[in-house]
């Protein structure tokens, strides 16, 4: 009875109408990036600089995720938290901080002495950073009203088809794919994963695709089941997951045979799709 129920809910996941996107043309061609640098390769330098940039490109990571908001006066930064206290010891809100305040700030110390003096990181300088190399941007929007000067940027570095645009929030990535449907847009999900089903999940991420009109996701690894993964696959979304440091989590989520996954070790998760592939 057990096995019937879970057959007949699979089902109504995948013949209910519009739970299965269109065909693949009308999405752009999704950016390769099995590995992605997680705020740059920030298990060895501050996260989301220029330095933790250039690491990710050195170890050979195929994708950097960094994190974008903007000041008072209008300038696209890099950071991860809405506060700026941890970075730079200094207990300032990003929305709150202009420019010439936010240049005086020291994102490496709280890294190490050796970081020490790291300046804030604008949007402009990491695509600038990114542009030529193997590794492409993975740009986190953790604000509204910024979805416009996200693309233009893109394009100021020819990078519209090699950068993936991710955020939590499903509207600023609809309007994202309104203004550039060439560039690929992922949605980011967690989940109580306690109180969902794989199909719960995947329904409401099915759902929210379509809605977006995007066909990738970038799910909490939690999530992940060999399950989870086959319901997205026969509905045409392609499944990303963050943020995965556990040598025994890579190693599963490689041999689940997930597109892409976030670390702060991109050289652990390297190493592993290495070895798999062998």
């Amino acid at each position: 009875m057990k096995n019937l129920t879970l057959v007949v809910a699979l089902a109504s996941i995948m013949v209910v109408p519009g739970l299965i996107l269109a065909q693949e043309s009308q999405f752009p061609p999704i950016p390769s990036a099995p590995c992605v640098a997680h705020r740059g390769f920030s298990a060895i330098a501050p996260e989301n600089t220029i330095s933790s940039a250039l690491k990710a490109i050195e170890v050979g990571a195929q994708g950097s995720e960094f994190d974008v908001y903007t000041t008072t006066d209008g300038i696209l930064f890099l950071n991860h938290d809405g506060n700026l206290k941890r970075t730079t010891g200094v207990d300032i809100a990003c929305n709150a901080v202009d420019f010439p305040t936010l240049a005086k700030l020291d994102f490496g110390a709280f890294k190490g002495e050796e970081f020490k003096g790291e300046h804030v990181a604008t949007y402009d300088e990491a695509l600038k950073t990114f542009k030529g190399t193997n590794t492409r941007p993975v740009v986190e929007i953790k604000v509204g009203g910024i979805e416009d000067k996200i693309v233009a940027y893109l394009h100021k570095y020819d990078l519209v088809e090699t950068a993936i645009v991710i955020d939590f929030n499903a509207s600023h990535l609809k309007k994202i794919r309104e203004i550039e449907p060439n560039l690929c847009c992922a949605w980011l999900v967690s989940f109580k994963v306690a109180e969902e089903t794989p199909e719960s999940m995947a329904k409401k991420i099915i759902e929210t695709c379509k809605d977006i009109n995007t066909n990738v996701v970038d799910v909490e690894y939690h999530a992940i089941t060999p399950e989870f993964l086959k319901i997205l696959d026969d509905a045409g979304i392609t499944v990303m997951c963050w943020t995965v440091d556990n040598d025994k989590d890579i190693q599963n989520l490689v041999k689940m045979g997930v597109k892409s996954i976030t670390t702060n070790r991109p050289d652990a998760v390297l190493k592993a799709q290495a070895e798999a592939a062998k």
